[in-house]
């Protein structure tokens, strides 16, 4: 048992930047699949529900993610 700890305390992952991380892959194979099947998605932006292709969603998310190595440490 004393094994699990040591591997999960030498990963300190944030447990909001997973669940943000797992989001983003979910969205990533929601339009992949729309893609596939030659449909919208449906999205909901400002409160608003849209159809979007899901090539205009994979256009806006690549515009919103920041770069992967924006982290800077002190």
């Amino acid at each position: 048992m004393s094994q699990v700890v040591k591997i999960r305390s030498a990963f300190s992952v944030d447990p909001a930047q997973a669940a943000l991380a797992a989001l983003l892959r979910a969205g990533l194979r929601a339009a992949e699949e729309a893609r596939r099947a030659n449909t919208y998605m449906v999205v909901e932006e400002n409160g608003k529900v849209m159809h979007e292709s899901p090539q205009e969603y994979l256009r806006k998310r690549s515009e919103q993610s920041p770069p992967s190595s924006s982290k800077t440490s002190a």
